[in-house]
Parts: C-alpha cells; sequence; structure tokens
C-alpha cells in the first residue's frame, strides 16, 4: 500500500469512529444560569448618554441622537429631566425622576438645570430645578451617573446635587440598584 491509500484508509476509519462516538448524548434545551454577566463602564465622557431604569432596577445608559452631542453637561441633565424617549420607553426603561407636564408644579424653568465643577474637580455639583429630597435613591443614581458621563473631569468626583431649595444632597453612580 502507498503513502496516500494509508492516509486515505485511516481517514475513511477515523470518520465513522468520530461519529459514533457522539451516539447516545441526549440533546437539552437552553439551560437558564442567572443574568447576563456584566461589565465596568466606560470611563471616557459621553454627553450623549442618559442614565434610564431597566425592569431589574439598575441603571442602563442610553445613547441619545446625534442632536444630543454637546458638551454642555447641564443641556444633558436637562435631556434626562425629560424622561425616556419612545424606544427606551418600549424597551421598558423609566425614570423615577418626575418629568415636567402642563400641569407640573415646578414651573416652565423645570427642564433647565446646571453641572458645574467647583474648587479642585473633586465635587460636581448638578443644580436642579426641582427639590432633592423627595427623589428618591434610583432618581438620584440617574442624575449622578448621566452627570459623570456628561463631564471629563477625572478621576470621578464626588456627585452634590443642589434643589431648587437650596438643599443638597450627595448621589453615587451605582448602576446595580441597591439592595
Amino acid at each position: 500500500m502507498t503513502r496516500v491509500r494509508k492516509a486515505v484508509a485511516a481517514a475513511a476509519l477515523t470518520v465513522p469512529l468520530l461519529l459514533a462516538t457522539g451516539c447516545g448524548i441526549a440533546t437539552s434545551g437552553v439551560v437558564e444560569s442567572g443574568r447576563a454577566g456584566t461589565v465596568k463602564l466606560a470611563t471616557a465622557p459621553d454627553p450623549g448618554l442618559l442614565y434610564f431604569i431597566a425592569p431589574d432596577g439598575a441603571l442602563v445608559p442610553v445613547p441619545v441622537s446625534d442632536r444630543m452631542q454637546r458638551s454642555d453637561a447641564g443641556f444633558t441633565i436637562g435631556e434626562l429631566l425629560e424622561g425616556p424617549n419612545e424606544a427606551a420607553r418600549e424597551a421598558g426603561l423609566t425614570s423615577e425622576i418626575p418629568v415636567p407636564d402642563a400641569k407640573n408644579p415646578f414651573g416652565p424653568d423645570y427642564a433647565r438645570a446646571g453641572v458645574k465643577s467647583f474648587g479642585d474637580g473633586k465635587t460636581l455639583r448638578v443644580v436642579l430645578p426641582v427639590p432633592v429630597e423627595p427623589l428618591s435613591g434610583p432618581a438620584r443614581r440617574q442624575l449622578a451617573c448621566t452627570a459623570l458621563a456628561a463631564v471629563t473631569t477625572r478621576p470621578a468626583p464626588e456627585i452634590l446635587l443642589i434643589g431648587s431649595d437650596g438643599k443638597e444632597q450627595n448621589a453615587v453612580c451605582e448602576v446595580r440598584p441597591e439592595d
């Protein structure tokens, strides 16, 4: 037998053996094994990201249209205050920040917000057109994450929310809900 014939014969025997070893393995369906993997968020500033709440309570970054690509962090917070757009709502995303409407008690200045970095860049102050005390934990997290995404200050500064009543509260950007 020549080398070529030996190789062909070996291959001819190997293929059926490989197929035979797969016999008897039962098929199975999809195995649920918990939540999808998580990753750390990019630290590069992106003023086109707004953070909304997923059905499981986690914060989800939502990119906004090209008209949003401005470096004005106050404008970004103003967009967040308007609530999720139609596509985000259809995906089940919500906001715990009160959405302005015709009957809003906060008036027409509601969408005006400011974000300022004071001192040595260790504190980021988010000036809101609403009182901060009634804001829930998830609402404060939304504001903190959106503000951090919109500024270039690194390392990440402390976030101080300042309400329309002058009261202040610290906020932390945590994408997972508090337990």
